[in-house]
């Protein structure tokens, strides 16, 4: 049963997202040079960067070095990894829009990064998932105005 809202608090939208990484400098060059984010801040010596997406939409990520020893892993999906799977077999993860997703398959793919489904397409959308270097679960998708016949 749902209570009653008793003051006016919402979440009205999202501030960033913070992911563990292991290597700090190769993480801000797989989410830059590889997805294609720009870098608005670090300090490699603090062990934090922000990187952000070039058209300013959506949330920035800040890529945290963190010690392996220092990430619960909650259920193993791929080597490091930290995110959960449900019973139903939902799996935590972020969705990334592309407006060219055999290009960015492509580019993930020669990056060396584990692509862990390969591009399907529906007639509204295409996607594929991958991992980052660190194990983070990721879904490009690049929806029907987007795609090329």
């Amino acid at each position: 049963m749902l209570s009653k809202k008793t003051n006016n608090a919402d979440v009205i939208g999202y501030c960033c997202m913070r992911f563990p990484v292991s290597d700090l400098k190769s993480s801000v060059d797989f989410y830059c040079n590889v997805l294609g984010y720009e870098l608005n801040s670090a300090d490699f010596q603090f062990g934090e960067a922000h990187v952000a997406l070039k058209n300013g939409n959506g949330p920035g990520i800040f890529l945290m070095e963190t010690k392996p020893e220092d990430v619960t892993q909650l259920k193993f999906v791929f080597p490091r990894s930290f995110f959960i799977t449900s019973s139903t077999g939902h799996v935590t993860m972020v969705e990334m829009l592309t407006n060219d997703l055999l290009a960015l398959h492509e580019r993930i793919k020669q990056a060396g990064a584990h692509i862990d489904k390969e591009p399907v397409f529906t007639n509204d959308f295409g996607y594929f998932t991958f991992f980052d270097p660190d194990g983070h679960y990721i879904r490009a998708v690049e929806e029907k105005a987007f795609i090329s016949t």
